[in-house]
């Protein structure tokens, strides 16, 4: 019998997240922290709310994360106009263990991709957006 495509989709992502996080705990991060880092190295300081839709995560889950990035210096807050807004950046140790972790998962994502062509991959990736936006 033959899984469906997002139950297949649904088994990597969860194959996925496992064995990075393995990588990355060599330098001390978990999946769900590394993509609180890539953003904020991305986009730059940022609310928790906007960390939260870009991610499609829970605010709570993402205060937990964020807590315990800053307990580990990696992000701090920022003065922001709106005193209720919390904003938040990456730290000079936050941009180190950014640059350390990007190779880690670069490295991880190139032995993934080794063997499967382009044109694959890029079919691959077009169809995940086309249903990525059908959920917006």
């Amino acid at each position: 019998m033959t899984q469906s495509f997002f139950h297949q989709n649904l088994q990597f992502a969860r194959a996925f997240s496992k064995k990075l996080n393995e990588r990355l705990a060599e330098i001390g991060l978990y999946h769900s922290q590394w993509m609180i880092v890539f953003y904020l190295h991305s986009f730059g300081a940022a609310t928790l709310v906007e960390i939260s839709n870009y991610l499609r995560v829970e605010k709570p889950t993402i205060t937990r994360t964020v807590n315990r990035l800053e307990k580990r210096q990696l992000i701090e807050k920022v003065p922001s106009k709106d005193k209720r807004e919390r904003r938040i950046q990456l730290t000079e140790k936050g941009l180190r263990v950014f640059r350390e972790a990007q190779a880690v998962v670069s490295e991880f994502e190139r032995l993934l991709l080794e063997g499967i062509p382009d044109s694959d991959r890029e079919t691959t990736q077009k169809t995940l957006q086309r249903l990525r936006e059908k959920l917006l």
